[in-house]
């Protein structure tokens, strides 16, 4: 098996130029952050230009620097003209230098020595059983794809082709000997696998197609000066040798239909084709060559004299003559493999303009307006899928026909119980009671310091008059106060919050208390006189119901796959392209999102048509329902109601917990800058106290406080907002803040709501909080969405 011979190099050093360039397009710090990068990459590229072994290790290291030139190409405008690096490269037939200042031509002549280790590795591949056969096919299809990859990569960098081994016929040529020798190891394998004469035939007959196009490069005016000449004798020697095979293999096919007389043509054709090849060989072929064409010459000549002998004496068939003969079929099986992923650390990948981040930051815009249009979608058409089953009262009116409690109802019954449902959200109320009070008393500790402090200024202020001359507290506490008053309206918002949440849960703790004992249900719901299996509808509404429900977790498995795509959807590479346009590059890469758009348009239209079918089979329904069947249906929905209140009231308290929780940290905070303060006012009118005392008049007022007791005008952050509780919507409790209405009306959609947490601020002294620190943004859309009748994974 032929294989190419490598492309060698000399040392190129990186540094000084990638150096200079990122301190002149950065900065320097980026220059010297860089700087173990780019020796690691000097490094990488001796470690490639010095290879000899040929082994999957070497193929992995030249693909790894192979795949970091990606990225220097994107990031770095490696020219005579700009970042001047100078790349030497030998071909792989002459060894003629040429050097380019191109990082085309370094990346082109890299992939072509990752092509030609590959070709080696095939080629030296021991193929004298099935695995190896298979390694060696595998091997040489991935060549063709190098070879076939650099064809196209010196199209767009027509530089390149100034090196005699990357001219279009050069590359043709080695794509089409990849082929053919993985066309053979196919043929190979075909013959371990004792596969019919007729296979056989064909795919021997494309070997030798391969080999003959393959030599017709090799004989080409571009290449014939520079191309080994063995490489043309050794594609003869295997053009004849195929030839014959593929004759000698079709000829035994002809024997079991007993065309004696064209068989014997055939073979005649076959014996001239693998003389011809014996003869063609050189002393200096491979054994292994030599072999082959020696065990298909003895073959072939004593076939054919037996088939010659026989139809002479036996069957006097006409033999026919060679151009009368139709050609035999030829059966291509050896295709050109797509190269290995770019998979690597980037050490670049921090080096990327701003304009390429702007124009990134819009396309990202761009999918996340695509994204949240879609989920707004599905969340619509979901809720109305679900508004229009209950509007029909389904399935509660279907399960209100089963005897017993139905499955749904109990798995709610037993969620209910293995939670302990009463205890579980007393148990939450009481933790909710005491952290309010915790909190509570935080926040009054601290308006009791601030209150003491003032209390005392103003008795010093009135004992000592004039002589008492130090800012009054009122001036400096103005921002603590202002932040205390505020933080006592937060805690009386969430007590009232607290009292609706407590007042739901007695309202329906008896119903909730039943969910627990099954017993209980049982007793009250009626029997149903009208037997299930006699309403024929009964089974068209279930199937209808459970394609509804298949239809809609359809659409969630959609919305997934859609976060997912825009989460990994990164084109900054792309973009960093000069090649491409950058509007071209955003109508290009936001088409991947089609195919799942269209898959939910086509969920949305079969949505419409499946509630119609439902309406239309659930009035054929309800017309048979019995007076029992209501009753027990108004049962079965006041359960399946107070379960969607026990979760509502588990989800309130839940996040009730997480405001308290959150809130404490916040007023800790709080009483210790109030603790700091009143401290240094206190120090502050120790000292002022004993210099009055003591008849000192101090050679400056103390007009001004220290440092440490400015009035928080200049320091606190400029936006301070609290941690956000949401009560339940259908309980109306009063929002903690009462401004921007107009934004509380049109609150934004479920799955982008993400309020800033509540940070405190760092010091005192600041700029006041700007008044959209005082408004919560309105409940979860969820809470105003009842959860489903069944709770057995339904959608509906």
């Amino acid at each position: 098996m032929l294989s190419v011979e490598r492309k060698r190099t000399e040392k190129v050093d990186f540094s000084k130029p990638l150096a200079k360039y990122i301190k002149e397009q950065f900065s320097k710090g980026e220059a010297d952050q860089h700087d173990s990068q780019i020796a690691t990459l000097n490094a990488l590229r001796e470690d490639v230009r010095n290879l000899q072994e040929r082994t999957e290790t070497s193929k992995e290291m030249v693909w790894r620097y192979y795949s970091i030139l990606s990225s220097l190409e994107l990031r770095f405008p490696i020219s005579e003209n700009n970042v001047r690096i100078s790349f030497p490269w030998t071909d792989s037939y002459k060894q003629r230098k040429t050097s380019l200042y191109s990082i085309y031509f370094e990346r082109a002549s890299v992939l072509f020595n990752y092509g030609s280790i590959v070709s080696q590795i095939a080629s030296s591949t021991n193929r004298s059983n099935i695995e190896g056969v298979k390694r060696a096919c595998n091997q040489f299809q991935l060549a063709a794809g190098v070879f076939t990859k650099l064809r196209e990569y010196g199209s767009l960098h027509p530089e390149c082709s100034t090196s005699a081994d990357f001219s279009s016929d050069s590359l043709q040529a080695l794509t089409t000997l990849m082929l053919a020798q993985a066309q053979e190891c196919i043929y190979e394998k075909a013959a371990m696998d004792n596969l019919s004469d007729s296979i056989l035939s064909k795919l021997a007959a494309q070997v030798a197609e391969y080999f003959d196009t393959f030599n017709q490069f090799l004989n080409s005016n571009s290449l014939k000066p520079i191309v080994d000449r063995n490489w043309s004798i050794t594609a003869t020697v295997k053009s004849l040798l195929y030839k014959a095979i593929s004759l000698y293999r079709h000829a035994k096919g002809l024997e079991q239909t007993s065309q004696f007389g064209e068989q014997v043509s055939r073979l005649s054709i076959a014996v001239e084709n693998i003389n011809q090849s014996k003869f063609n060989i050189q002393k200096t072929a491979s054994t292994e060559l030599k072999d082959v064409v020696d065990k298909y010459a003895l073959s072939i000549t004593k076939y054919y004299e037996t088939a010659y002998k026989d139809n002479d004496t036996i069957y006097h068939d006409t033999i026919l003559p060679a151009h009368k003969l139709t050609p035999i079929e030829k059966k291509p099986l050896a295709k050109v493999l797509p190269l290995p992923d770019i998979s690597f650390v980037d050490p670049f990948n921090s080096l990327v303009p701003f304009s390429v981040k702007e124009d990134s930051a819009y396309y990202n815009d761009q999918k996340e307006t695509l994204l949240r249009k879609e989920l707004d979608n599905i969340e619509f058409h979901n809720q109305s899928a679900k508004a229009s089953l209950l509007s029909m009262g389904l399935p509660g009116s279907i399960e209100a026909l089963d005897v017993g409690v139905p499955n749904a109802l109990k798995e709610k019954m037993n969620f209910v119980t293995n939670e302990k449902g009463v205890d579980n959200l007393t148990r939450l109320l009481e933790n909710i009671q005491q952290l309010s009070d915790e909190d509570s008393s935080i926040c009054l500790a601290a308006g009791n310091l601030l209150k003491k402090e003032e209390d005392d200024d103003n008795l010093m202020r009135a004992t000592y008059g004039a002589q008492w001359h130090r800012t009054p507290s009122y001036t400096l506490t103005a921002n603590l106060t202002q932040d205390y008053a505020k933080y006592t309206s937060h805690l009386q918002h969430s007590t009232k919050s607290d009292s609706f949440i407590r007042k739901k849960f007695e309202d329906h703790k008896k119903l909730i208390s039943d969910l627990e004992t099954q017993t209980e249900i049982i007793a009250l719901l009626p029997s149903n006189n009208l037997p299930t299996n006699k309403i024929t509808e009964i089974a068209s509404l279930t199937v209808l119901m459970n394609d509804l429900d298949a239809l809609m977790a359809n659409r969630e498995s959609i919305a997934e796959k859609l976060k997912n795509l825009c989460k990994k959807d990164d084109i900054i590479l792309k973009l960093l392209s000069p090649q491409k346009d950058k509007s071209l590059i955003y109508a290009e890469e936001i088409q991947k999102y089609e195919p799942l758009q269209m898959a939910l348009n086509e969920s949305f239209l079969k949505q419409q048509k499946l509630i119609e079918d439902i309406r239309k089979e659930n009035e054929k329904f309800t017309s048979q329902k019995s007076k029992h069947g209501n009753q027990r249906e108004e049962i079965l929905q006041k359960y399946a109601n107070a379960f969607k209140v026990y979760n509502e009231l588990k989800a309130n308290l839940d996040e009730g917990t997480q405001f308290y929780l959150n809130f404490q940290e916040i007023l800790n905070k709080f009483l210790n800058r109030c603790k700091d303060f009143t401290a240094g006012r206190e120090n502050e009118k120790i000292e002022l106290k004993r210099q009055i005392d003591a008849g000192v008049n101090p050679h400056s007022p103390l007009t001004s406080p220290s440092p440490s007791l400015q009035s928080p005008v200049n320091s606190y952050p400029h936006q301070f907002s609290s941690p956000q509780y949401h009560p339940p919507q259908n309980q109306q409790p009063p929002q903690y803040v009462q401004q921007q209405q107009q934004q509380q009306q049109q609150p934004p959609p479920q799955y982008s709501y993400n309020p800033s947490p509540y940070q405190p601020p760092q010091s005192f002294g600041g700029p006041l909080p700007p008044p959209q620190s005082f408004t919560a943004p309105p409940p979860p859309q969820s809470f105003s969405a009842p959860p489903p009748y069944n709770s057995n994974n339904k959608h509906y």
